[in-house]
């Protein structure tokens, strides 16, 4: 949405121009409003074609043959003058912005936004051609993303065709036979998906559309039109003519901030009304404004058992007073991973006391939790129900945690491989596509028996850790020590195709974070480096760590690690210590182990644990302390009454719960405000 230039006209026929939305090939297009106030669309022909008796007569024939379309995806015609010296149309143009502006500020969508993005589309087309009507010219952006769901921005009055020759104005997500017909449009409902999933025009973005929706969007894009299924098909397909269902969280906030922008450029007063039209609420100093003010941070400094609240202070830079900013609505979250799963369903049920958690996450769209034990290996639940659905691999690796992609539903876990002429089993990095029920192997940056001929080409090297970058395009493959020490540790994969695409950091590498789409943080003995992974150069380095373990905080240049009886808050760009929390009777024992670390930005919380090996205690037991400190106001919430005592803890996408593993060995949900815990999954 662009300002009104001087040379724009203030007013269209009886509509009062606010803004530009942008130009099309024939005609530029406003952001206007009527008598009443609602919200259009005026579609002004260009000076260019004015004068063009053929463009006029191509352009009213549009307009009129598309008075009658109607329905809930499609946004319809209110009015017109095909008259008049410049023709005009007015179409129904709800608040949102258009999926190629949301992709392009915010990255592709992943699974749970694209499922019902495919089908209220589907279903307008649907729609379209059963009145016997083709779009014609469906690309991204001409699909416009509203609180509820997707619409056409119009029924089709961009494709024209006069004097024989077609105007196909989208080459990337037009059929290759040309022309506008019911199969046409299927095409560019594929390839409009395409884009939506990776960000790349046209088709060539397939390999990024999740497992569940490829198999349909391919069949869609084939090159005869007779191959590709219809539009009534694509709905069936899809689960029928039901409600698209909701966005997912992030997409409705990205997709509601574009809105209130678009009101009020309408009707100013509405900067003052939320959009359900009452009143905004004052400012919330509340605990997600502690964390992420409007220039940065604001931190609890916990000195000892007592918190020192360092009012006014704003690492980031910003004045005491201003107002808390929101964050990037960053990567979309992930499609529920609990309508099916290609793998077998579990046998017997887990044994709770028995089992050994390692390691827990939730899946993007936080319906699945993700579990790695040392007896039952990786086990997928639907923690609501309390039910294991599905059991990828009967074996994990020691140490390996669960990781999910941020798209998909795909999961990482590092599974013992047995190898001829290898004495014990190399833990290799596998990613396992829930739906599907594909598995694959990532060896990372080391040449197995597969590619040279039967033999590794030098010892085999342990998976480490595993990270995804923030849209799922990448996947990081960590090596523990061993075999060559010159050989870099770290692979970079691209999960879509399973090929590697890059390397990094040669030696041992402990853990490995994604802070950005092109930066990787990897923690080794006494380091955090921070590297680019498109030069393959180190960008920064935060030395003095006395711990692996670390988090990185979400969208900013800062991470929170070990250092002594203390975790430390620090931005590694400006180099400066942010805050620190101290870990009582950490230092005491001279063998303690940090053994995790979460920021959680959207309660303003960190969560840590650490433990004391069994050898040090007085009787031979492994004791844990866990640590959640609220940043509003200090205060270590572990302290109170009920609170789970836990060795690791997964922060719900949505805030709706968290899951833990606690000091028991025992898997359990969490409720997040009072943090007492529920009954034990297993």
């Amino acid at each position: 949405m662009l300002p009104l230039h001087p040379h724009d006209p203030p007013s269209v026929g009886p509509y009062r121009l606010h803004a530009r939305l942008g130009e099309e090939t024939f005609t530029r297009v406003y952001l206007g409003s009527g008598a009443e106030g609602a919200p259009v669309a005026v579609k002004v022909a260009r000076s260019t074609h004015t004068t063009d008796p053929a463009f006029r007569s191509a352009f009213a024939q549009r307009v009129l043959t598309a008075r009658e379309v109607s329905g809930p995806h499609v946004c319809g015609v209110r009015d017109a003058d095909l008259e008049g010296a410049v023709p005009w149309v007015a179409v129904d143009r709800p608040f949102g912005p258009s999926l190629a502006h949301l992709v392009h500020e915010h990255g592709p969508l992943s699974a749970d936004a694209l499922v019902p993005l495919a089908l209220a589309l589907a279903l307008a087309l649907t729609g379209l051609h059963a009145s016997g009507r083709v779009h014609g010219s469906l690309w991204p952006d001409g699909v416009l993303l509203t609180a509820r769901s997707a619409v056409l921005a119009d029924p089709g009055l961009e494709w024209l065709e006069r004097d024989g020759s077609e105007r196909a104005p989208h080459p990337a997500f037009a059929a290759p036979e040309g022309g506008t017909a019911p199969a046409a449009d299927v095409l560019s409902w594929a390839a409009t998906l395409c884009f939506a999933a990776s960000g790349v025009e046209g088709p060539a973005g397939l390999p990024r559309v999740p497992l569940q929706l490829r198999g349909l969007v391919d069949a869609c894009l084939k090159r005869h039109p007779s191959l590709r299924p219809s539009a009534a098909d694509l709905v069936r397909m899809l689960g029928g003519e039901s409600d698209p269902g909701p966005w997912p969280r992030r997409v409705r906030t990205a997709v509601e901030a574009v809105a209130a922008r678009q009101r009020s450029a309408v009707d100013p007063r509405a900067g003052d009304r939320a959009a359900g039209g009452v009143p905004k609420p004052p400012p919330r100093h509340g605990r997600r404004a502690a964390l992420l003010a409007a220039g940065g941070l604001v931190l609890a400094l916990v000195a000892g058992s007592a918190a020192a609240w360092s009012r006014g202070w704003s690492p980031g830079g910003a004045a005491e007073g201003e107002g808390p900013g929101e964050p990037d609505a960053g990567p979309v979250a992930d499609a529920s991973c609990l309508d099916g799963t290609g793998y077998p369903s579990p046998g017997t049920a887990p044994d709770g006391a028995g089992a050994g958690p390692i390691g827990l996450a939730f899946g993007p769209g936080g319906d699945a939790l993700a579990v790695t034990t040392g007896e039952y290996g990786l086990t997928v639940w639907d923690w609501r129900a309390g039910r294991e659905v599905a059991r990828p691999a009967d074996a994990v690796d020691t140490d390996s945690e669960p990781v999910f992609s941020p798209t998909g539903c795909t999961v990482v876990a590092a599974v013992p491989v047995e190898y001829e002429g290898v004495t014990l089993p190399v833990a290799v990095t596998h990613t396992f596509d829930l739906p599907s029920g594909t598995t694959a192997r990532h060896l990372g940056p080391q040449i197995g028996p597969e590619e040279s001929g039967g033999v590794w080409s030098a010892p085999p090297r342990d998976a480490q850790d595993t990270a995804f970058g923030p849209d799922g395009s990448v996947l990081a493959v960590a090596l523990a020590g061993g075999g060559d020490m010159d050989a870099d540790s770290v692979g970079l994969v691209d999960p879509a195709t399973g090929e590697a695409t890059g390397s990094l950091v040669p030696g041992r590498t402990n853990r490995v974070e994604f802070v950005g789409p092109d930066r990787l943080a990897i923690a080794r003995t006494g380091t955090i480096s921070v590297w680019d992974i498109g030069t393959g150069e180190e960008a920064y380095t935060v030395r003095g760590t006395d711990s692996t373990v670390f988090a990185a905080v979400p969208g900013r240049d800062e991470v929170v690690y070990g250092d002594g009886e203390r975790l430390v808050w620090f931005d590694y760009a400006r180099r400066a210590e942010l805050g620190s929390f101290t870990l009582p009777g950490f230092a005491d024992t001279g063998v303690a182990v940090l053994l995790d670390v979460v920021v959680d930005p959207e309660r303003s919380r960190v969560y840590a644990s650490w433990e004391v090996p069994g050898y040090a205690s007085d009787d031979d037991a492994t004791g844990s302390m866990s640590h959640v400190w609220d940043l509003e106001t200090g205060e270590d919430l572990a302290d109170r009454d009920g609170a789970v005592d836990f060795r690791r803890v997964a922060v719900h996408p949505e805030g709706e719960a968290l899951a833990a593993i606690t000091a028991g060995g025992r898997v359990v949900t969490v409720d997040p405000e009072t943090l007492e815990p529920g009954e034990p999954l297993f």
